[in-house]
């Protein structure tokens, strides 16, 4: 039985970089780095979550062509169920182009493909593996036009009349966040038990620069737990008004594509275990500084985070 089912978007990252601007129009600069991930946030996260022995399966779909393939093959390495993602014949597979500038942040440039297509019929043909699962998560919501806003309403009712856990991360919407997209998020929210947002998300669904601000006003549209991933900040998050903190531990980062994506897999984890919130952050933060910072693809072992958190102690 799986732990966790994710629901949302699969697709190739090609990462380029380090840039210390971006070309203008009409211009060419040339790359230092060019790396092909099997991603999306469903890649990043289930992988990281399979790493840590959580068992995980997966509904989303793919394109059938080399990168469609290529996707597969690097889930099943992982021990991944795909049996909820649906190949698409003469379709192309997604591909996002995430540039890194020289301080590792990036800009995005998204080809959706596949995505376009995913409705909520992929989740009901599918929903063998939301009733074996404890927690069900739904990533990159915008990258899924076709996935309407009262399916992701009624998912998110069906799934937590069954006892399950709602999970959230919508990412960066393309659009950016007219006040109708704004007000969907809101009435998602009020079914969801976790949400995890980034800074710049937090701020602008809240119009709240103070971080505590956004927090507690996610708190009040959410039924459950709100953590905001702050990047070099570390994290916060909010349960039964009660705020938790956890500084960002000092790595070297090669870049930090994934990261927000390998933080609630970290999350998740810590929660799955029965840590209290200070010790689920604590581990987060440290289990995706330690992936950021790693050879290509690799996971830290709890064991390591754990080394890791207490090495100068």
């Amino acid at each position: 039985m799986e732990k966790v089912c994710i629901i949302g978007n699969l697709n190739i990252d090609l990462i380029m970089g380090k840039f210390s601007e971006l070309p203008q129009w009409g211009k060419e600069k040339v790359a230092d780095i060019l790396e092909t991930r099997c991603a999306g946030q469903v890649g990043y996260i289930a992988k990281a979550l399979a790493s840590l022995g959580i068992k995980v399966s997966v509904i989303a779909n793919l394109g059938d062509d080399h990168y469609g393939r290529l996707i597969l093959e690097d889930l099943k390495k992982f021990g991944i169920n795909i049996k909820g993602i649906k190949v698409l014949k003469d379709i192309s597979t997604g591909i996002t182009v995430a540039l890194v500038n020289e301080r590792g942040e990036r800009a995005f440039l998204s080809y959706p493909g596949s995505m376009r297509y995913f409705t909520e019929r992929d989740i009901e043909e599918n929903w063998n593996l939301i009733e074996k699962a404890d927690y069900v998560a739904l990533n990159g919501y915008f990258l899924l036009p076709d996935l309407c806003f009262e399916s992701v309403k009624e998912l998110f009712d069906k799934v937590r009349k069954l006892g399950k856990i709602t999970v959230l991360d919508t990412g960066w919407d393309p659009a950016d966040w007219p006040p109708a997209h704004i007000s969907q998020i809101k009435e998602i929210l009020s079914r969801t038990d976790i949400f995890l947002p980034n800074l710049d998300e937090a701020r602008v669904l809240t119009g709240k620069d103070k971080v505590k601000d956004a927090l507690r006003k996610l708190c009040f549209w959410s039924s459950g737990l709100v953590v905001i991933k702050m990047g070099e900040d570390g994290s916060i998050a909010i349960k039964d008004e009660n705020i938790f903190y956890q500084g960002a531990f000092k790595t070297k980062i090669l870049d930090t594509t994934g990261a927000g994506d390998t933080f609630n897999a970290g999350f998740l984890y810590g929660l799955m275990r029965g840590w209290n919130l200070d010790r689920v952050l604590k581990f987060a933060n440290a289990f995706t500084s330690l992936h950021l910072c790693a050879q290509r693809g690799r996971y830290p072992t709890e064991e390591e985070v754990w080394s890791f958190i207490y090495k100068d102690s």
